[in-house]
């Protein structure tokens, strides 16, 4: 084994930190605590102490112990010590540090604290003791360290002797009979035999003692000992007791021990008998502590000695005190995540940032295999502190230095879809790079590179590192980047034809094509690829090489053109980037004839929505809430709702149970007069499509306290759509006033102008997307049929504050999941800002946007068969469990409402429904967490979500005989799920087979064995023994499970038609499906759209992104189970007799600019959206009107107003 020190290493407060919980008794043979070195996080099972651990009280043995004198470092040759022993197990543990070569011992100016390594030779294990050796890995210190554990001195049956309360009461009796008419004989209690062993110990190790023996009669001595100490002669003797028996008139005597002294306590091993009863002394006094602390009627007659820990001494041995501490840090507020990471680098979490950065250097410097998982440690430490500029600087220093920190490398595998190992070699990599960088966009491009670099680092390879940086140098590096299967031998035209394709709409590749091409020629001598050079590369994309690139093999004109939607849709999830985008614009042009034509008018039809890059999901929200009349009037007349704040700065209630700021309000309205801005755009724009401002997109993701961020003077942004100033309500009157200016000096000219550059729509990714949050304004095309709008002011433009500001919400839209997290931000932001109708019992604020969505629930708890109070609940939308097979929607809400554990022993809960709001919101997570590898994966199982659903079943206050029913279910369902669990564990196998026919099968072959023997003999290769009996025993037993599973079938059959017969007749409460929020992809990256419900005009309308198209095949919303179709991750259900009235999808009225030469907007009033108008009023369960759906409570008296009452608009007649 190696005496020298190697491997990570742990500083001295972690070794401290260990120490103090380490167990050597609970050890386990397998992993060690203290001694071994965690391993890296996520490669195995990381070091806790283990079950049953001791948790240890130490106290120091100042007679074994060489502390360091206090304010004084150390010097060489200098060696220390801390005995200490445990109040709690008694374990013996000596902390032993020296400095034999030591020049400049630490801590000094290079190193804050020891940091020391392992050194296995230096181990000791014997039977009574376990010692293990470290070394410091500062070559100006090397201090040795050695820590020993002994076990307890006196063994458990010695305690007992001295303890045993049965043996105390014999003694006593003893000695009463022996001499009835000694006074003052009274039973000794076990704290009096411990400390009267412990005296006369302490007086045999008393350097000026006077006593060195006692009579064997006396009193006291045999209460505690028997009659002359006999009774525990054997302890006494091992402790150096010697008894000396009566001689004439001399009585009998015990001879107090007489240990030597020990010379240098430095080199005592615990193995002289002044050790021993040190030792011996030190566990007394901690088992009368402990005998006193369990019995509180006994006397603790040491404790004015008390048990001082010995941390503070453990601590100045190591030399562990005093190390610098983060200062905002508690330790609880680290997260369990992070404590591996502090632990492989050696530290603890209470570490001061440069202290962090000490052990990150040490464990790099010792252990220099792992550089990049102990760079991944620093950055997860780092992320936690945000406010530590010095770690992330020594981040951001360490990548500079390229060095690739272990989850970036993973990334970047991931990233590139490379599965990561040795045994991919390089070429493969550049091809699968070169393969996907033409179907990227910028910013994405320049993140292949990067993970490509990253990749190039690790493995030390110079190609890929080329290949990030761009760098062609020879013919292979040119035939590589250009791919597509091009070889040296491919001709110059099929060359150039695949140039075409990788520069076709991606301007940052020509440079690198005409390097390539450069190569090549000069390689080939071509006549042609120089011609090619000398015209820079030009290039064009055709119908056919269009079809190429989004995957379709036909011609053009053997295609189905209906098909091609769907075939963009697949393209755009497949292969998302420009040079998709470019193909299906080409494809959509050669559809259209080049001249762009609707099919609806606009007065009839909803606009769409552009992306920016990957806010599909919202899209999708901005479409709902338009679709519902009575949000969308709150939005466009917000004014009437808001909170007026000069004269209510503050309120007291609460908006999701949060209290409220002032930058909160003022944010919210300020969210809310962006939202009403879009909202007029879709009514007024007579494009088929809209985009929404980048204001909004990011004032939904950040904080209202970072919307000042959007103020600034640089990079063009959004017009405003009513020509005004695009403000915050928390800005200075500075930014005002200099944007106010600067509007007014923009010339005529200049806001005539507006942006043509749109980004690629690419699909929304979760978590891991890329896609750029805010690209530039879409374009201002408009069908050739309708006049231009007015023109519009000139852009704003703003500063890098604003930069800053559209990263922040790009950050926080890529890690949006679902589409329930951005619906409760945004509901959030509305309510914030609006003034309360009053507050419920939980302070809640009450308004008329809540009330759209406002669910009661009560919470009933059953204990033995006997219900509680029912608890109220609220909520804006029920969220179900993640569907992992087919089920519907009242599968899903059954999970939900029915009786289940609550987490407390033997209480079970079930819910109903106490007030049901206009709309009924369902949400269907999708993603699952496996907790052993720590991965998530979506749920791809088919959600039946039918066009009427019927609530009674779940409203138990509406009709008295709902919840005797549901109880019925209860017990139906446990049945079923149990049957269902027996089915399963009969047919289901890892064959293609179900189980009754495999073993049939298994049988079959069994026979087959038998009939083979006779020609297995005959070829002399012998029999195979089979017993005759098992093939007819496995074809009975096939038969058996047959039956049972048939039987299982049957069960199954009737207890479902029970449960789905049980409330056919319920059917008051009805609910009508108005949208559905569809997901097509997995946890990585996808696609949201939307479909939408028009009562009005009975149709269903799909709402995908820019694109509004009636959508008549139902069954796909109804039943989707294709892939093709999505998967229903939020259904919305509108009460039926004010459906309508509730969702109304179309509200157009196209404005028409009346000449091109106006610079003025069209003042025509928004369509049904006058002041004066308001919500409907909205109508719910109410618990004290069972027989009907009545108005909550809470909103009575708000609106006198009727639900289809028609309006007048002008231009527009009524609708």
């Amino acid at each position: 084994m190696s005496q020298g020190a190697e491997g990570p290493g742990k500083t001295a407060p972690k070794l401290k930190h260990d120490f103090s919980l380490f167990d050597p008794i609970h050890c386990s043979s397998t992993s060690n605590y203290l001694a071994d070195f965690t391993p890296p996080h996520g490669e195995g099972r990381q070091l806790a102490p283990d079950l049953g651990s001791c948790k240890h009280e130490y106290t120091l043995k100042s007679m074994q112990s060489v502390l360091p004198p206090l304010d004084l470092r150390p010097d060489g040759g200098d060696e220390y010590r801390a005995a200490v022993v445990c109040k709690q197990c008694r374990i013996h543990a000596d902390v032993h540090i020296a400095f034999p070569h030591a020049t400049n011992p630490c801590p000094n100016s290079d190193y804050d604290v020891h940091h020391f390594q392992r050194t296995s030779g230096a181990d000791v294990r014997l039977s009574d003791k376990i010692a293990y050796g470290w070394q410091c890995s500062a070559p100006e210190c090397r201090a040795k360290l050695r820590i020993t554990f002994r076990l307890p001195r006196l063994q458990p049956a010695e305690k007992d002797l001295l303890t045993n309360t049965e043996y105390l009461k014999q003694r006593y009796e003893a000695l009463m009979k022996g001499d009835p008419n000694r006074e003052g004989l009274r039973q000794a209690t076990p704290v009096d035999a411990l400390n009267r062993l412990r005296r006369y110990i302490r007086d045999s190790l008393a350097a000026d003692r006077t006593r060195t023996s006692f009579p064997a009669n006396n009193k006291r001595f045999q209460e505690a000992f028997g009659l002359c100490g006999m009774d525990c002669y054997g302890l006494l003797q091992k402790l150096g007791f010697t008894y000396v028996g009566a001689k004439g008139d001399e009585m009998a005597q015990w001879c107090l021990p007489n240990p030597t002294t020990i010379g240098n306590r430095l080199q005592a091993d615990g193995s002289s008998f002044r050790e021993l009863l040190e030792d011996c002394e030190a566990e007394l006094l901690a088992l009368i502590y402990k005998l006193a602390a369990d019995n509180p009627s006994l006397v603790n007659p040491a404790a004015a000695e008390g048990w001082p820990l010995a941390d503070r001494d453990v601590e100045r041995v190591l030399a562990a005190q005093g190390y610098t501490r983060c200062a905002s840090l508690r330790r609880a507020q680290v997260s369990n995540e992070e404590f591996p990471y502090y632990a492989s680098l050696g530290a603890l979490p209470d570490f001061g940032d440069k202290l962090v950065e000490f052990c990150f250097d040490r464990q790099c410097s010792c252990d220099p295999q792992r550089r990049s998982y102990y760079l991944e440690c620093l950055q997860v430490i780092a992320d936690s502190r945000t406010n530590s500029e010095s770690l992330q600087l020594k981040v951001a220093t360490m990548a500079s230095q390229d060095l690739v920190s272990r989850r970036d490398l993973s990334a970047a595998y991931r990233y590139l879809d490379i599965e990561q190992g040795d045994h991919v070699d390089d070429e493969r990599i550049v091809n699968l790079f070169h393969s996907r960088q033409s179907d990227l966009g910028k910013h994405a491009q320049e993140e292949a590179r990067q993970a490509l670099y990253k990749i190039g680092l690790s493995r030390g390879s110079q190609r890929l590192i080329n290949a990030s940086k761009q760098t062609l140098e020879t013919y292979d590096d040119a035939l590589t980047w250009l791919g597509n299967g091009v070889t040296k031998d491919t001709p110059d035209e099929s060359l150039l034809a695949v140039v075409a394709t990788k520069t076709t709409d991606n301007a940052g590749n020509m440079e690198m094509a005409q390097q390539a091409v450069s190569v090549i020629a000069r390689e080939r001598k071509s006549d042609a690829l120089n011609g090619w050079l000398l015209k820079d590369g030009e290039n064009t994309m055709g119908v056919e090489e269009a079809l190429r690139i989004i995957g379709v093999e036909d011609e053009w004109d053997n295609i189905d053109k209906t098909v091609l939607p769907m075939m963009f849709d697949g393209a755009r999830i497949d292969r998302p980037g420009e040079q998709t985008e470019k193909a299906i614009k080409t494809l959509e042009q050669a559809l259209a004839g080049n001249i762009p034509t609707s099919k609806h008018s606009p007065e009839t039809w909803p606009v769409g929505l552009t992306s920016h890059g990957n806010t599909c999901y919202l899209n999708s929200l901005l479409q709902y809430y338009f679709s519902i009349k009575p949000l969308r009037d709150i939005v466009l007349n917000y004014e009437e709702y808001k909170l007026d704040t000069a004269v209510r700065a503050r309120k007291e209630e609460r908006v999701g149970q949060r209290v409220i700021s002032e930058t909160e309000i003022s944010g919210g309205q300020r969210f809310a007069e962006d939202l009403k801005e879009l909202f007029e755009r879709m009514i007024k724009d007579p494009a088929e499509h809209v985009k929404p401002s980048e204001d909004l997109v990011c004032r939904t993701f950040l904080e209202p306290a970072e919307y000042a961020l959007l103020n600034g003077k640089e990079v063009t942004a959004a017009p405003s759509v009513n020509g005004s100033a695009d403000t915050s309500a928390i800005d200075d009157i500075a930014e005002l006033s200099a944007l106010a200016n600067s509007t007014e000096q923009r010339s005529t000219a200049d806001s005539n102008q507006q942006a043509a550059v749109d980004d690629s729509d690419t699909d929304f990714k979760m978590d891991e997307g890329v896609a750029t949050l805010t690209p530039p304004a879409s374009p201002t095309e408009q069908p050739s049929d309708l006049p231009p709008l007015p023109p519009r002011p000139a852009p704003r433009r703003f500063s890098t504050a604003r930069e800053v500001a559209l990263e922040k919400a790009q950050e926080k839209a890529r890690h949006q999941q679902d589409v329930t997290e951005a619906h409760d931000l945004i509901m959030f932001r509305l309510r914030a800002g609006m003034t309360p109708h009053g507050r419920d019992s939980r302070g809640e604020q009450i308004d008329s946007l809540a009330q759209l969505f406002k669910i009661t629930l009560a919470s009933t708890s059953v204990k033995d068969g006997e219900a509680s109070e029912p608890n109220p609940e609220f909520d804006s939308s029920i969220t179900t469990s993640v569907p992992n097979a087919t089920t519907d929607i009242y599968n899903l809400l059954d999970g939900v409402f029915d009786l289940q554990p609550s987490g407390s022993a033997g209480v079970e809960v079930y819910k109903s429904l106490t007030t049901i709001p206009p709309l009924f919101q369902v949400n269907i997570p999708r993603i699952n967490w496996d907790k052993s590898s720590g991965t998530t994966s979506k749920s791809e199982a088919c959600v039946k979500v039918p066009d009427e659903l019927y609530l009674d079943r779940y409203c138990d206050s509406v009709n008295e005989k709902v919840l005797p029913r549901r109880k019925a279910c209860w017990g139906w369902r446990r049945q079923l799920h149990a049957l269902r669990k027996e089915q399963q564990s009969l047919t289901k196998t890892s064959l293609d087979l179900d189980g009754p026919t495999a073993v049939s099968e298994s049988a079959k072959y069994l026979s087959a064995v038998n009939e083979s023997n006779a020609d297995l003999e005959a070829l002399g290769l012998g029999a195979i023994s089979v017993d005759a009996h098992l093939p007819d025993a496995l074809s009975e037993d096939a038969l058996e499970q047959r039956q049972k599973v048939a039987a299982l079938d049957k069960q199954i059959g009737e207890l479902e038609s029970r449960l789905r017969g049980n409330f056919d007749e319920m059917k008051n409460i009805k609910y009508r499906l108005a949208a559905v929020f569809i997901h097509r992809g997995n946890t990585g990256h996808g696609h949201y759209w939307l479909y939408i419900h028009d009562f009005e005009n009975d149709i269903w309308r799909s709402y995908n992104d820019e694109r509004v198209e009636e959508f008549t095949k139902l069954n796909e919303i109804y039943e989707a189970n294709d892939w093709n179709h999505g998967t229903p991750t939020y259904a919305v259900y509108v009460i039926d007799k004010h459906k309508a009235d509730i969702i109304s999808p179309v509200c157009r009225v196209p404005e028409k600019a009346p000449s091109t030469q106006s610079n003025g907007w069209q003042t025509d009033e928004v369509m049904g959206d006058g002041a004066d108008d308001g919500p409907p009023p909205l109508e719910s369960v109410d618990p004290e009107q069972p027989a009907q759906i009545g108005v909550d409570p809470t909103m009575r008296g708000e609106s006198n107003g009727e639900w289809d009452r028609q309006r007048h608009v002008a231009g527009n007649g009524t609708w």
